[in-house]
């Protein structure tokens, strides 16, 4: 300790202090420019994740392909002056169901629109998706998704089938497949910028709408002022509670639109690092249009509801509940408080509140571990007393307990019956 602070302490503040500055300018031809994304070298370096290995700060198509299968990290974004806290919806995530955590291929509005940007054939016969496609024998939704997973890695890291998908694109195009993917890779992060501004734009009309209505909304009947002759003094009003109301506490945090651009409904995702809202693009493949929680269960979500699926518990949250309970000793309430500071460290009291559907859900899951570890897969067999731990204590015949006690009893009521020596504890 005395070590640390005659010679690491100044060195480790310095540091950290040094991770909030922003992105650094680059010099540009002898001149200082807008610094550039470090992963793709196009868009604008503005977002960083909390929780990845890589802290530098990348651009919104970036950020986006990096917590493709990391939905729940947490985020900030730098407005110029620091970051402030933001949200991967921000940037376009979404959760797709059905397929592993993949889009689903019937579902093209899942997928990126990189068809609308494909350079012009040189010849006119029809567009380049539909005649590689056809060559292929695969449909426009497969051949754009293959051109999606490429545009995410360097050409040595593509797969056979991509190479060639872009090959064959490039040469129906007349471009090298060098500046195929340079023209593609720009008018993609192009995209993503005027997405995620899109969807900015929506959220914040949104918020302004439900604030003015909780402007306008009238109060609650009960609530009225007391008179002062009904207050008992009149110091009594020096200790009022000056805190805000509920709907004009300051929003620290970026509120999501009811959808997105195509139309995906917002769910609330608990994790075990707080509140998360994301869009739902589910499967539309003609056996998956009625099993919506089965498909979350899938991805390890846990449904609050089955009818009208709007919030879901990871599954590593309720064990982490579950875990919290048993050996920190934390209540439902505690844990649940603990869920929203993390989501807003501010002010906690600006964040959804899902305590009943946790304390409904964890009730749930905890059946089901139950269930589980004992292998009681229907209700035929939970028959009462088979889901009991085992006690060693408890008196058991041939446990702690010999085999003829019930005789032994007989013969003398008051006799206590010696449990064998050793007797199997397990």
């Amino acid at each position: 300790m005395k070590a640390w602070l005659q010679g690491k302490r100044g060195m480790y503040l310095e540091r950290i202090l040094q991770m909030k500055a922003g992105p650094a300018s680059v010099a540009a031809a002898g001149a200082a420019g807008p610094a550039l994304c470090s992963g793709c070298g196009l868009g604008r370096p503005a977002w960083r994740c909390g929780d990845c290995i890589d802290k530098r700060p990348v651009c919104v198509l970036c950020c986006r392909n990096q917590h493709f299968i990391n939905p729940f990290h947490r985020v900030e974004k730098w407005n110029g002056r620091y970051y402030q806290q933001g949200a991967l919806w921000q940037v376009g995530v979404k959760i797709h169901t059905g397929h592993n955590g993949f889009p689903c291929p019937r579902s093209l509005s899942a997928l990126s629109m990189v068809h609308e940007y494909m350079p012009a054939p040189e010849s006119t016969a029809g567009n380049v998706l539909g005649e590689v496609a056809e060559q292929y024998d695969k449909s426009q939704a497969e051949v754009v998704t293959l051109i999606s997973n490429a545009l995410q890695h360097p050409l040595h890291l593509m797969t056979e089938m991509e190479r060639t998908i872009l090959s064959t694109i490039a040469s129906k195009s007349g471009k090298t497949m060098l500046d195929l993917l340079d023209y593609l890779k720009a008018k993609v992060s192009q995209h993503a910028e005027q997405d995620a501004d899109d969807l900015q734009a929506d959220a914040d009309h949104a918020a302004a709408a439900r604030q003015a209505a909780a402007d306008d909304h009238p109060p609650t009947e009960g609530a009225a002022i007391p008179l002062e002759e009904d207050v008992g003094g009149d110091d009594d009003w020096e200790d009022e509670d000056d805190r805000p109301a509920k709907g004009h506490i300051p929003l620290f945090i970026p509120r999501p639109p009811p959808t997105d651009g195509a139309g995906n409904r917002f769910i609330t995702v608990v994790h075990s690092n707080g509140f998360h809202a994301l869009p739902v693009v589910w499967c539309a493949c003609p056996d998956h249009l009625n099993d919506r929680d089965l498909q979350l269960l899938d991805l390890h979500l846990y449904p609050a509801s089955t009818d009208r699926i709007s919030t879901v518990f990871t599954f590593a949250c309720l064990d982490d509940h579950r875990y919290d309970y048993l050996e920190c000793k934390s209540s439902r309430y505690q844990f649940h408080n603990k869920l929203r500071r993390q989501t807003n460290p501010l002010c906690p009291d600006s964040v959804m509140s899902r305590y009943t559907e946790l304390g409904r859900v964890s009730r749930q899951w905890r059946n089901l571990k139950y269930r589980k570890w004992f292998w009681i897969l229907d209700d035929l067999n939970a028959k009462r007393g088979t889901m009991a731990l085992f006690c060693a204590a408890c008196p058991q015949p041939g446990v702690n307990l010999p085999e003829d006690w019930k005789v032994l009893y007989a013969a003398n009521p008051y006799a206590i019956p010696l449990a064998p020596t050793p007797y199997p504890l397990y």
